[in-house]
């Protein structure tokens, strides 16, 4: 059993603890309110340029006019070349942040297996890299974290490194792993089609709700008679590539900072959890401590009251 002395040591340092998680707690809930801020500034943006996306695309004399762009998605089975994209941290103390994509990711590619013949990983921020930098896996690029905060200059290099792999053959498709933020104590693993584009993931990005085909044609057809009432300059073509470097541009900030968010969120929600845990082991230690002393306390009296009896006895 701990003595009193050292019951008092780890009360203390119990208590040194929980001032930490406190103050770490309430930095995450900051940097928390400001990535929100940032989110919801963002998606109206990605929203309207996947409109103008989609209004340019779906235009005949574009058909075909940029490799990043395929509208058929037959390929062959079990030779294609993924180049998978996990989203971690830098740091820990998020509670599952990070594991959680890690696993999702590893039973994705398993049940995903027989579609690849070739599967790469790529990593921004450390956790993920150095999970899998000992283990037997074709080792992608590897990005540092976007540290406190995500820029879109951070983003559009994100965005240039993949699509440079993607247009040089080296790989056929690019999915990205992240926690996309729900709110302060959820967040839920994505594994997002990223590169090449499908028209049909376009809704999805933007954050609009999933349409039935014959919707999807119903809306293109509209789409391409209104498309009639617009003179484009410098024309479609010229458009549509700017829309194109825009909006992966967009979908990297946009997964970014979902991963932020979703960091900052599990941080603080983790470090409310061992504020409340430390909390309890003081009360506890505390009560141990108390009673500990309390039975010292007693056992003096106990040998004071003896000693003086028998005092008494000798006389």
């Amino acid at each position: 059993m701990a003595s009193a002395k050292d019951l008092r040591k780890r009360i203390s340092s119990v208590k040194n603890t929980q001032q930490t998680t406190k103050a770490m707690k309430m930095v995450s809930a900051a940097k928390l309110r400001r990535a929100q801020e940032a989110i919801q500034n963002q998606r109206p943006y990605a929203k309207r340029i996947a409109e103008l996306f989609k209004m340019v695309s779906v235009m005949p004399e574009l058909a075909e006019c940029s490799p990043l762009i395929r509208r058929d998605r037959a390929a062959d089975a079990g030779k294609k070349r993924l180049l998978l994209v996990l989203i971690t941290s830098d740091r820990g103390l998020c509670a599952g942040f990070n594991t959680n994509i890690i696993k999702r990711s590893i039973s994705w590619l398993k049940e995903h297996e027989s579609e690849y013949g070739y599967v790469e990983l790529g990593f921004v921020g450390r956790k993920a890299y150095e999970f899998f930098k000992i283990r037997k896996v074709n080792m992608g690029p590897y990005v540092e974290e976007a540290g406190g905060k995500v820029s879109f200059a951070k983003a559009k290099k994100l965005a240039g490194i993949v699509i440079e792999k993607f247009l040089s053959g080296h790989v056929d498709e690019v999915k990205f792993a992240f926690n996309e933020f729900k709110n302060a104590i959820s967040q839920k693993v994505q594994i997002e089609n990223f590169l090449p584009f499908w028209e049909e993931s376009l809704d999805m990005q933007a954050g609009l709700e999933a349409k039935k085909p014959a919707e999807s044609v119903a809306d293109a057809g509209g789409i391409l008679e209104n498309a009639a009432l617009y003179l484009l300059k410098p024309g479609p073509r010229a458009i549509l590539d700017d829309l194109l470097t825009r909006h992966f541009n967009v979908q990297a900030y946009r997964m970014l900072l979902e991963s932020q968010a979703g960091e900052h969120g599990a941080r603080m929600s983790a470090m409310d959890n061992a504020t409340n845990n430390a909390e309890e082991m003081i009360r506890l230690l505390t009560l141990q401590y108390n009673k500990q002393r309390q039975a010292g306390i007693t056992k003096e009296l106990l040998e004071i009251i003896a000693g003086t009896e028998s005092q008494k006895q000798e006389k």
